[in-house]
């Protein structure tokens, strides 16, 4: 009687793919919930870190493990605004003649918002680079150990 050899190395490379697919996605759920609990901003509402979120897809070139905001401003508070920004240039009003500052009463009138010219942006407070780089030999240690074993 034969060995089916490729047979066996079709389930053994199966078997290996699948345990591989939730080692990531152990791992992503780690770097999740590292980044929520370290995200370096105040909360106002709890909405960003809240929307922190992790997973693996699988791709036509192999797993991709990924860290994301879940909030349209979460580019902002990675990369900061204004001065502290991208484009290093003050915040200032395009269709009018001030920014209003909602919730900041005025020091002249504290009955009504805050207005100003232009305002300096708020600085960078990343959290997924951060989080990635603190974690990034020990998952590629972790990766190696697994498809040596």
């Amino acid at each position: 009687m034969g060995m089916n050899i490729g047979g066996s190395v079709a389930r053994f490379m199966r078997q290996k793919m699948a345990g591989f697919h939730g080692l990531l996605d152990a791992w992503a759920g780690n770097l999740e919930q590292y980044a929520k609990q370290n995200a370096p901003w105040n909360d106002q509402t709890g909405h960003a870190r809240q929307a922190i979120h992790s997973g693996v897809d699988l791709e036509s070139d192999g797993f991709h493990l990924y860290l994301a905001h879940g909030k349209d401003y979460g580019p902002m508070l990675e990369e900061g605004t204004g001065i502290f920004g991208p484009s290093r240039q003050p915040i200032k009003p395009v269709n009018a003649r001030v920014l209003v500052i909602p919730g900041i009463p005025n020091p002249k009138d504290p009955s009504k918002p805050l207005m100003v010219r232009q305002i300096k942006g708020m600085k960078a407070k990343p959290i997924i680079k951060p989080t990635l780089e603190s974690h990034k030999n020990r998952l590629k240690q972790t990766i190696q150990d697994y498809w040596e074993g």
